[in-house]
């Protein structure tokens, strides 16, 4: 793939859907009628052509289109597409390890079935992937804004063009190329009371490659954002959460049974609270929590979040081409650097008592209890655990491009880098808060900031800070490709396209000694080594034993598409391609679609196709360990106690978070798919453009992971998905969550998307509105072989979600030196997941305990402005607000992943009315 030498019809016109309310195609066409033709490659095809529109849906996005949409980064931009849903946005890191991953998912199919490229060529996954496949996808952070000329997003599967990852679609970033002069950019953006951001970027070229025949390019951009604390929006502030629904009061209670002070299980098994019981009240940051025979303090985790996390980006952009005859050499080099800073509430755990010690004699004889027990503590005095995570990215291209004769050929090498480090801090080893609170020196029992100076300062020399794990993901790629006409028919001339790549993937799983469990003490790096009485330790609140682990393998494949004019105004297009991989086998897949012009007003275009998504080299090869703990806390049922006791375990007391494994499946198949789309356009008139693709995928051997809620909801059903985990710091052995890599089964999803474009000079200026929109018919999936089917489609109960309806209506005029946009954005309401709640009486009291609700998230439409003002032709001005009515999000009791409760952050964006301004001055 690579972009044309000057801009063409085919360049400016490939999607009748555009973002930002501009032109489709048949208004650029309008505006692009007297230059000159060129035949250029786009997105979805190997074969350069001259149509404005192709047998594809491909929507284009050209860098005015992008800063009409006020976004600041790639994932912005992205998540604001009709036909984007069901990607991993930057709240998603909030209480998860995600390393600062943004993804992007075409229809809601995947972000690991979606493939990314940049300039035409494949890219690394990120180098902070887990095992299970979550990130296997690329990091949109990795590409800057400021160095795109435009996005072409290809909204059909083109495995039988690009291989593996492409069954959802394909999305290219196309950077700038053969720029002259400079430009800085500074702007910023100022959320209420966080998230506020600053950019700066600047850009030069030098030399005309028509003149001078060469151009260099460098683009460098930096941008920075501070954070967004939960207690900044009402509806994120706490997780005990009061409403109304059908004229009753509800209570939905989102706590930790590890607080501060510290729960303790007494000798009947119950949890209780020796602060509450002495007190009468629970203090600060926690909330009272009755679940049938316990009574305790719940920690408010919630309303220590930070909602959106601090972000540092740096990037550098270089091109430089040379040309040579009808040759052009190339090379670019894009290196950039994310770090981001992601902060959750202190970290919890549990701690043994023993009776008859100083602590049990002071607090917990008193009130009867007479055996060891284990307190579960909130160690406060620690401050928050902290993620600092780095993110680099290197992708380097070499190649060569033109013509020999009447042949079009392209040969690439790429060699592309995601290097990811994480460090932790507000973290101590297990087993020495254990030994320290068995000492009498830390006391779990006292308020925050109630530590004595000795205890004080022994917590802060076995807090760790550091390194802890990481990752780094590694793809060299060759890529050749040719086309040519190899025949003339009536109609016009038959094309022909060949094509082969080889891939070298790597990947390097790269934990810590202390995340590895491998370090007796994790502050001074001491190995562990029982036989010297030097016990292994662990991190404190989670079962973390890692495993290191590098693995490699390699792939090729070769394709062919050839381009059929069969009478005048019908194209046929068929694809063929195979694909081998030294890990699982091979796949052949193929493609055949139509394009239909019975007059120059109307256009039908259709396909059907086949592909394959191969799974990423850490989910087949990734050995057995911890893997964190689940998403949400969890009450020990009847059934669990029964899986527990099978296993010789014990459930979590209270209601808390479990530990999970999970490890790589040699024996995991590819993902199959079948494709299909039509659609068309129709341009009645000059100033009118109406289009509408109805798509459809179905996908066998879906990758994945049974959805936690599911499992723990009914656990006899799942008996496959259960394990053990020994607690160092109390010696406990408690069930755990097996959550490994499988084939599920079968998901098909359709759905339609569609758009209408008016666009006509006034007196008073230009005039133009676009409406933008993706409606889903169908969103099935199986979770296990020959399965029941399950739905997500506007609706919540299996822990994902996709909109119904999602798109966009935008307006802009623009008056001479001045251009004005608004825009709204909408998305359909759905139904929550059935939810457990206490039912209040008018004084407060519980008066039904396990009442039943379902709420509904109503439709969400927020509005956005834009005024640019063009002062002259070297400066712009450009100042909006996004969110203009400060919306907030529905309210909901479930949501999709993360520790936010009140509303859904992987939906929703909590920054709320964010004004922004950007200036730009041109040498």
């Amino acid at each position: 793939m690579h972009t044309p030498h000057s801009r063409t019809k085919l360049a400016v016109s490939i999607s009748a859907i555009l973002v930002s309310g501009l032109a489709t195609s048949a208004a650029y066409a309008q505006d692009a009628s007297t230059q000159t033709l060129e035949r250029v490659e786009i997105t979805g095809s190997a074969i350069r052509r001259i149509d404005a529109e192709g047998a594809l849906p491909v929507m284009v996005l050209k860098k005015d289109d992008i800063a009409k949409t006020g976004a600041t980064s790639t994932v912005d931009l992205l998540q604001r597409l009709s036909t984007v849903q069901g990607g991993t946005p930057e709240a998603g890191s909030v209480g998860g390890s995600t390393f600062g991953f943004s993804g992007v998912s075409i229809h809601d199919v995947g972000e690991t079935r979606t493939l990314v490229l940049l300039n035409g060529h494949r890219l690394s996954q990120f180098g902070g992937q887990t095992l299970t496949g979550f990130a296997a996808g690329f990091d949109l952070n990795g590409i800057p804004v400021s160095a795109i000329e435009r996005v072409e997003v290809l909204t059909d599967g083109a495995s039988a063009l690009y291989g593996s990852d492409a069954i959802a679609g394909v999305v290219n970033f196309i950077t700038k190329r053969d720029y002259q002069g400079a430009s800085i950019t500074v702007g910023v953006s100022t959320p209420k009371d966080g998230a506020k951001e600053k950019r700066a970027s600047i850009s030069a070229g030098f030399g005309n490659l028509d003149t001078d025949g060469y151009n260099i390019g460098v683009t460098y951009g930096h941008d920075e954002r501070t954070a967004l604390k939960a207690t900044s929006r009402s509806y994120a502030s706490t997780g005990n959460l009061l409403f109304s629904e059908g004229g009753k009061t509800y209570r939905s209670q989102n706590s930790s049974a590890s607080s501060i002070p510290a729960n303790v299980v007494d000798d009947n098994g119950n949890l209780i609270s020796p602060y509450l019981i002495k007190n009468g009240s629970c203090p600060t940051n926690t909330f009272r929590v009755t679940d049938g025979s316990d009574d305790y303090c719940g920690f408010d985790y919630v309303s220590t979040l930070e909602i959106y996390p601090v972000r540092k980006r740096d990037s550098l952009m270089t091109s430089a081409t040379a040309r040579v005859g009808t040759h052009d050499l190339f090379a670019d080099v894009l290196m950039s650097q994310t770090k981001q800073t992601s902060r959750i509430a202190p970290v919890p755990g549990g701690v043994p008592v023993t009776a008859g010690s100083a602590l049990f004699n002071q607090y917990l004889a008193p009130l009867g209890i007479t055996q060891d027990t284990t307190a579960y503590y909130r160690v406060n005095d620690l401050g928050w655990r902290t993620n600092e995570d780095k993110a680099k990215f290197l992708d380097i291209a070499i190649g060569s491009r033109g013509t020999f004769g009447t042949i079009d050929y392209s040969a690439t090498y790429t060699h592309s880098k995601s290097d990811v480090k994480g460090n932790i801090s507000g973290y101590p080893g297990a087993l020495a808060l254990s030994k320290l609170t068995s000492s009498g020196l830390i006391d779990p029992f006292v308020l925050s900031g109630q530590q004595s100076a000795d205890g004080q300062k022994a917590l802060d020399s076995i807090a760790y800070k550091g390194y802890w794990d990481g990752g780094a993901a590694t793809l060299d790629t060759i890529q050749t490709q040719a086309s040519t006409a190899i025949a003339t028919l009536p109609a016009g001339e038959v094309t022909l396209a060949v094509g082969s790549n080889f891939n070298k993937e790597k990947f390097e799983s790269k934990p810590s000694l202390f995340a590895q469990g491998l370090l007796s003490d994790p502050v001074t790096g001491t190995l562990c080594d029982p036989a010297k009485g030097l016990e292994c330790n662990q991190r404190f609140g989670d079962a973390a034993a890692m495993v290191p682990y590098t693995a490699k393998r390699n792939s090729w494949g070769v394709f062919s598409e050839v381009n059929v004019p069969v009478v005048k105004g019908l194209d046929l297009t068929g694809d063929v391609r195979y694909d081998r991989f030294s890990d699982f086998g091979g796949a052949s897949t193929g493609k055949l679609s139509f394009r239909f012009t019975p007059t120059k007003t109307f256009l039908l275009r259709g396909s059907v196709g086949t592909g394959f998504h191969a799974p990423s080299v850490p989910q087949v090869n990734a050995a057995l360990q911890s893997y964190g703990v689940t998403e949400d806390p969890y009450t020990c049922t009847a059934a669990l106690q029964q899986i527990a006791t099978s296993l010789s375990a014990q459930c979590q007391p209270g209601k808390k978070q479990y530990d999970v494994l999970a490890s790589g499946n040699p024996d995991l198949k590819a993902e199959r798919s079948k494709q299909a789309t039509l659609g068309f356009r129709m341009e009645p008139t000059r100033s009118i453009s109406v289009g509408l693709d109805y798509w459809w995928v179905g996908i066998r051997d879906a990758f994945g992971q049974l959805d936690e809620e599911t499992v723990f909801k009914n656990p006899l059903k799942y008996a496959g998905s259960w394990s053990t985990q020994k607690d160092i710091a109390t010696g406990a052995t408690y069930l755990a969550f097996k959550n490994d890599n499988l084939n599920l089964g079968k998901l098909f999803k359709s759905g339609l998307d569609l758009d209408a474009t008016f666009r006509e000079k006034f007196g008073f200026g230009k005039v133009t509105s676009q409406i933008q929109a993706t409606y889903m018919l169908r969103s099935r999936f199986q979770y296990e072989q020959n399965g029941d089917y399950f739905s997500n489609l506007g609706d919540n109960t299996t822990g994902s979600m996709a909109f119904r309806w999602k798109g966009s209506w935008r307006n802009t005029v623009a008056m001479g030196a001045w251009e004005h946009t608004l825009g709204m954005n909408f998305k359909s309401g759905y139904h929550d997941a059935e939810t457990e709640v206490q039912e209040l009486d008018a004084a407060g009291n519980v008066v039904n305990p396990a009442a039943v609700v379902r709420l509904r998230a109503k439709a969400y439409y927020t509005f956005d402005w834009q005024t640019t003002w063009n002062i002259n032709k070297t400066m712009s001005l450009s100042g909006g607000v996004l969110n203009l009515g400060d919306k907030a999000p529905p309210f909901v009791l479930n949501t999709t992943g993360g520790q936010q409760v009140g509303y859904d952050a992987n939906l929703y964006d909590p920054r709320g009315r964010t004004w922004y301004l950007n200036g730009t001055v041109q040498f």
